[in-house]
């Protein structure tokens, strides 16, 4: 499978999906009719706070299988004279990591390339390898680095106001924008409402999401919450983990 079928704005949770999703918010005539009067006159800015992300326990390896296959095809792809030359500009200790592995140089790259924790990856790279591998594969290590907190939360922003999504965000604290809602859970939760397999409104009242704010405006306002589930339901979401 190639990544040719796949754009970073299909990844969750990254910046460009989320982009996505907050126009299709924004251009939703359901949201527009179930969410009229939110935030007017109160702050309706919300904050979805995605916890345990499992970066650290995940490798390159781990990543969707299109991803894989294209690591993989372009590191095949390679002559063995190129692939000797990549692995002499790698720093001194990832090349000492690869030697020390069994097998020829190029079962020896491959492991050690497949088997790199995403969270240590962007410092496991170096320039020649980058100019070798799928630039997809490196715009989402750049995704992780910069916008998964303390490698386990991400903070995703959404500026809702009158039936409306006015902007969005991934913030580095809960501090960065103003809010009058967080709503908390952990990652798993999260993937099962952003592929329509749970609903916001039942994930909180069984105590699998929990909200910082006025929950009586959430009740409220129960039918724009499960549009904005059908709404990430309907955007097309592939996960990293």
């Amino acid at each position: 499978m190639s990544t040719q079928e796949y754009t970073i704005e299909q990844y969750f949770p990254t910046e460009p999906w989320l982009e996505t999703y907050g126009q299709r918010l924004d251009q939703s005539d359901r949201l527009s009719d179930t969410g009229s009067g939110w935030g007017v006159g109160w702050e309706g800015g919300m904050v979805f706070q995605i916890t345990n992300v499992p970066l650290g326990d995940r490798t390159i390896a781990d990543l969707p299988e299109e991803l894989v296959d294209s690591v993989e095809a372009s590191l095949d792809s390679l002559s063995d004279d190129e692939l000797e030359r990549i692995i002499s500009a790698a720093p001194e200790d990832v090349q000492a990591d690869i030697t020390d592995r069994s097998g020829s140089l190029r079962e020896q790259a491959r492991v050690e390339i497949m088997e790199t924790s995403l969270d240590e990856s962007s410092d496991r790279m170096w320039s020649e390898l980058e100019a070798e591998i799928p630039e997809l594969l490196l715009e989402l290590i750049e995704q992780t680095e910069e916008y998964i907190i303390d490698g386990s939360v991400v903070y995703s922003y959404l500026d809702l106001h009158d039936g409306g999504c006015q902007n969005v965000d991934i913030l580095t604290s809960l501090d960065e924008r103003e809010h009058g809602f967080v709503i908390s859970g952990e990652y798993s939760q999260w993937k099962k409402l952003v592929s329509g397999e749970a609903n916001v409104i039942n994930q909180i009242m069984g105590g699998k999401m929990e909200v910082d704010g006025d929950m009586q405006k959430i009740l409220q306002y129960s039918d724009a919450a499960v549009t904005m589930t059908e709404v990430s339901a309907e955007t097309d979401a592939r996960f990293l983990f």
